[in-house]
């Protein structure tokens, strides 16, 4: 031996006792995670849609479209088909369905089969990545596979079809730092760009696989012995990458951040001095769940965590766990500690998840942490790993099962593999359908608006597709009295309202329909839409026929709006035709016939029959103001204020003549006049 081989030798350090290697790795053995997904979720397969699989999927324009909608798929927002954009840019699951429309239509079946298959390759490239981080530590890898594959808080993501991003994410996102773990050994550039691909395809599915970026280079950090000027210079790779991203996302749907309506179910945490203590609150939760999985809901929204305050002492216990938790990745940093790499994969994919609470007052959801448990099985496995003998010289796992530690390790392992998996199982039937999920849910979940709105819809469509009059009644009955305790908890539900005002239209009380559909948001097009029947069955078409239009204003895609304005038109024509033939001696048939014109925007037909009332009636209030709005909107604004101003000399306190007058001189630039009416509106 040369002496530069000898020194080199005689200077290498010794292997880290959780590094030992052992025999290599049987390739059989990564067939052992893909099997175990069906075992896992096979009973998922004949579940239906549920929860948003019906927004995404099912009434998704787009996806509906099959081949034809997959180029505009790729151009728009993630809620682009709800006529919103929240900024979310993530094509992949979306082109995924819509491939699977073109191939099968909306079924579901074979959607759950796809989502089963993708959670399989996932654990395959799992298993894959993380033998090469463990070389010749079969039994450590696989391990850990199966206990983040078992995990129940994955249900979530795995047995609902709308999570596919969720999936692809996590798998693309894992392929791409195989491959650059790869290239950072045998320095293949092909390798690298593939990396750089996976990651792409990744961002493409949900952004929060942004959190590669600072894995990437602690990983390098951890697992390979390359100094930081290099790992530097591949972690900017993944950069350029990520600014190509969100260059794209820029340019196709115009906004990086959105704007999210001000909705207290989802952004509950409005002061930013209360996020913080409810962040950790939250955080403490999280690790609550993956310790002991059980009473999982798929809604945390207003109110099912309140916010938290300093005074709140699971507050400062997850203060103290996370404080702990940087201690010893901290402290164990240098060492290239395995359990130092799991709390920091741990907490930097678990990051988005507390961001969004911090940053935009958002809720918890156990989708959050569909990666981060991948660092809390490592962790695991390390812990559990430390319980087995070793050989004294060596440090090799002596895998002998008489010492009392090591039948430790063996019964705590195969409890919680055993008990996630059953808790895995059972979970998924409760996301067969809607109201499978949301009745099972609401019992843990009740202090959630949206949850109980949930099951309160789910209850009175139940009674609207079901012909017993007894269970009828009696569905509808516990479906309403569900949807007002979503009111106790949020008053301001316009979702809710819109429930109950759906509720109150199938029970034909179609005034109090109108009352909540009134309530609802008027900015929303279904809501209007859907008001325009109740108005379309009191016979009042032309209120029906204004609301309808409006609502294709705001989303010319409602079906709902565009499938009902020709019957509505026609039978406000019919109206209107017959108001207009009849002779009467009443003003009230004249003001109704001007308003029907009003609707119908033709406001020089409507200014003649308004001018018929006021004859037959001159002190006829509403018509003349009518007769003053037809003036505005044919912009004779003068004439328009010799009506108002008549209205004053019969009613001088009429506070809509008084607005329309002060807004009329505002226009015409008098601002005198202008602060002389608006004072008389507000009674000075």
């Amino acid at each position: 031996m040369s002496r530069k081989k000898l020194q080199k030798g005689l200077h290498r350090k010794p292997d880290r006792p959780e590094l030992v290697r052992e025999k290599p790795i049987p390739n059989y053995m990564i067939w052992i995670p893909f099997i175990f997904a069906f075992i896992l979720y096979g009973n998922s397969i004949m579940n239906e849609f549920a929860l948003d699989d019906l927004p995404q999927i099912v009434n998704h324009r787009l996806v509906q479209q099959g081949w034809d909608g997959v180029g505009e798929l790729i151009s728009t927002n993630y809620w682009s088909a709800s006529n919103q954009n929240l900024g979310y840019y993530r094509p992949l699951s979306h082109v995924s369905f819509a491939i699977e429309n073109a191939l099968h239509g909306n079924n579901p079946h074979i959607m759950h089969f796809i989502n089963v298959l993708l959670y399989a390759l996932t654990g395959m490239a799992l298993f894959a990545f993380l033998s090469t981080l463990f070389r010749r530590m079969p039994v450590f890898v696989l391990v850990t596979t199966l206990l983040f594959m078992a995990h129940p808080v994955h249900t979530e993501v795995v047995a609902n079809i709308k999570s596919r991003d969720e999936i692809l994410s996590f798998l693309n996102g894992i392929l791409a730092l195989w491959l650059v773990f790869n290239y950072a050994k045998n320095k293949y550039l092909p390798t690298l760009v593939l990396s750089w691909g996976f990651y792409f395809l990744a961002l493409m599915s949900k952004e929060t696989a942004m959190t590669t970026l600072a894995i990437v280079p602690f990983m390098l950090f951890f697992f390979t012995p390359k100094k930081g000027g290099k790992i530097a210079i591949i972690a900017l790779s993944f950069v350029i990458v990520s600014g190509l991203f969100l260059l794209l996302k820029f340019n196709l749907i115009g906004t990086l951040s959105g704007n999210p309506p001000n909705e207290i179910n989802v952004y509950p945490y409005k002061e930013f001095s209360g996020r913080i203590p409810t962040m950790l609150y939250i955080f403490g939760m999280y690790v609550w769940r993956l310790v002991m999985p059980v009473r999982l809901i798929y809604d945390y929204s207003y109110n099912q965590i309140p916010e938290a305050d300093w005074a709140n002492p699971v507050v400062w216990l997850s203060l103290i766990i996370l404080l702990s938790l940087a201690y010893l990745s901290i402290k164990n940093l240098k060492r290239k500690n395995i359990l130092s790499f799991s709390i920091w994969y741990f907490g930097i994919s678990l990051a988005v998840g507390l961001a969004f609470v911090i940053t935009r007052g958002g809720i918890m959801a156990e989708r959050f942490l569909y990666a981060p448990v991948l660092g809390y099985s490592l962790a695991l496995s390390y812990l559990l790993f430390k319980l087995l003998p070793r050989e004294r010289k060596t440090k090799q796992i002596i895998y002998d099962f008489k010492p009392a530690t090591s039948k430790v390790f063996a019964g705590v392992l195969v409890i919680l593999i055993l008990f996630y998996s059953v808790r895995t199982i059972a979970r998924n039937p409760e996301w067969k359908n809607n109201f499978t999920l949301f009745s099972a849910d609401v019992i843990y979940g009740g202090q959630s608006a949206l949850l109980r709105k949930h099951y309160g819809s789910e209850l009175i469509n139940l009674s609207v597709a079901t012909t017993d009059p007894v269970v009828k009644d009696s569905l509808m009955q516990k479906g309403m009295a569900e949807v007002e305790k979503a009111l106790e908890i949020n008053r301001g539900f316009s979702e809710a309202y819109f429930k109950l005002g759906y509720a109150y239209y199938q029970l034909r009380d179609y005034d109090t329909s109108i009352e909540y559909y009134k309530k609802t948001n008027q900015n929303n097009s279904m809501n209007l839409s859907n008001m325009a029947l109740a108005y379309y069955m009191k016979g009042e078409n032309g209120e029906a026929l204004r609301l309808l239009k409006k609502s294709l204003q705001i989303d010319p895609h409602n079906g709902t709006a565009r499938s009902n304005l020709p019957l509505v038109q026609k039978a406000f024509n019919t109206k209107l035709q017959s108001m207009t033939r009849e002779t009467s001696s009443d003003p009230q048939h004249y003001f109704d016939l001007g308003n029907l014109f009003v609707d119908a925007q033709n406001y020089k037909d409507a200014l003649v029959q308004f001018q018929k009332a006021v004859d037959m009636q001159p002190e006829f209030e509403s018509a003349i103001i009518n007769i003053g709005n037809c003036n505005y909107m044919l912009k004779d604004y003068n004439n328009a204020i010799v009506a108002f101003k008549k209205v004053l000399e019969i009613n001088p306190g009429n506070s809509q003549a008084n607005r329309n007058l002060s807004h009329l001189y505002g226009l015409l630039g008098n601002t005198e006049m202008q602060q002389f009416y608006d004072n008389k509106s507000r009674g000075n």
